[in-house]
């Protein structure tokens, strides 16, 4: 995970240094905007396997840096799927260049076999072409409310076991996406 994040960082300062030679050749973004994303997240709880993840968000853009919009999501396993239902805040700081620094804030509920809280918080970098289109990668840490996990299993012996225990779908992830 250190590998990882390191990785983003070193990714982050490259494309900066890049980018500063590139203003001026993007459109900026202005009124509505659409996001498609995909992801893989790696939980804290180690009763949770990790997760795929899929989610759109669509709003508007108001000066070029603040966005501000409404998304559905799935988070899914073999075990599990949860759905986030939220808002979505995100603020681009070099909009006129290719290649910007964004953070993105989502905050909302999920449903599934239960209800609950959800918040997701998002780092990452935004490479812009010259029409409406960018690509989007990004480290988030997303915090799910616990949720009850029914279990059974046989043991060596053959004896069966059954119960309820509660689990934390709360991770990491990182996401590839792209916007129009």
């Amino acid at each position: 995970m250190k590998k990882l994040v390191l990785a983003f960082v070193m990714l982050f300062m490259a494309t900066s240094v890049f980018a500063q030679e590139q203003e001026g050749k993007v459109r900026v973004p202005n009124g509505y905007q659409g996001f498609l994303e995909y992801g893989n997240s790696w939980h804290f709880d180690k009763n949770m396997r990790n997760t795929i993840n899929l989610s759109t968000t669509h709003g508007f853009y108001f000066n070029g840096h603040i966005y501000a919009g409404i998304g559905l999501g799935i988070d899914f396993n073999n075990d599990h799927a949860l759905v986030p239902i939220y808002t979505n805040v995100r603020y681009q700081f070099n909009n006129t260049k290719i290649v910007s620094p964004i953070v993105s804030l989502r905050l909302g509920s999920f449903v599934g076999n239960e209800v609950g809280a959800y918040g997701d918080l998002a780092f990452g970098v935004r490479f812009a072409s010259k029409r409406d289109f960018a690509i989007n990668v990004m480290v988030a840490g997303t915090y799910y409310d616990k949720i009850d996990d029914d279990y059974s299993y046989y043991d060596e012996n053959d004896n069966y076991h059954h119960g309820i225990q509660q689990i934390s779908p709360s991770g990491i992830s990182l996401r590839i996406g792209i916007e129009w």
